[in-house]
């Protein structure tokens, strides 16, 4: 994908983050600000780069870590005890400002960027997209961007910015104060096992 950094340029701002929920899987606790390689939304296609996903709230880390699509057309709404078990949840926070490009809002859009880089549910464009950027801009340490799923702050940050964020000491999902509000906001309710109440 060819982008015009100068253009880009506009689009770029310089934030800290503090706190920023990340749920994660648990077994990755023991380095909550660090990240594998894998297939998401600005992942490298070509591995050449690791992202760490944040977002500005709890609701919004629930969204797109757990939940993503999987109530879609359902009237009922179920999450299994075992699946919870599977995640934990820090808070993310950098030392220093970051250097962000700025997807929030209409700034696609703005950009004459492919929407579907930020906001479809297929990933391909995003991936390419975050590829040109991290090739091009290299004083970028990642990209700001609203959720798909909740419209709430997300951010992608690359792993040449891992060394300037701490975390809080991850805790299981299951025992964050946050999470049964959330569920029950979202109607879910918590099985213990498939077929049991």
């Amino acid at each position: 994908m060819k982008i015009v950094a100068s253009k880009l340029s506009k689009r770029v701002i310089h934030a800290r983050i503090a706190d920023w929920p990340r749920i994660m899987p648990s077994q990755h606790r023991a380095t909550p600000t660090g990240a594998g390689f894998g297939s998401s939304r600005f992942s490298s296609p070509s591995r050449s780069f690791r992202v760490l996903y944040a977002a500005d709230s709890f609701p919004t880390a629930f969204a797109e870590a757990v939940v993503r699509d999987r109530f879609e057309g359902r009237a009922r709404r179920f999450l299994y005890r075992p699946h919870l078990e599977q995640f934990c949840v820090s808070g993310i926070s950098s030392s220093r400002e970051l250097v962000l490009l700025d997807l929030t809002g209409a700034g696609a859009y703005e950009l004459g960027i492919d929407t579907d880089a930020s906001r479809a549910r297929d990933h391909l464009q995003g991936q390419a997209f975050s590829e040109a950027v991290h090739t091009k801009m290299p004083d970028i340490d990642g990209i700001l961007f609203d959720s798909r799923l909740t419209t709430g702050g997300c951010v992608a940050i690359y792993d040449r910015g891992f060394s300037t964020l701490s975390s809080t000491p991850p805790i299981a999902l299951v025992q964050s104060a946050l999470l049964p509000a959330e569920l029950t906001r979202l109607g879910i309710t918590v099985r213990r096992k498939r077929g049991f109440a």
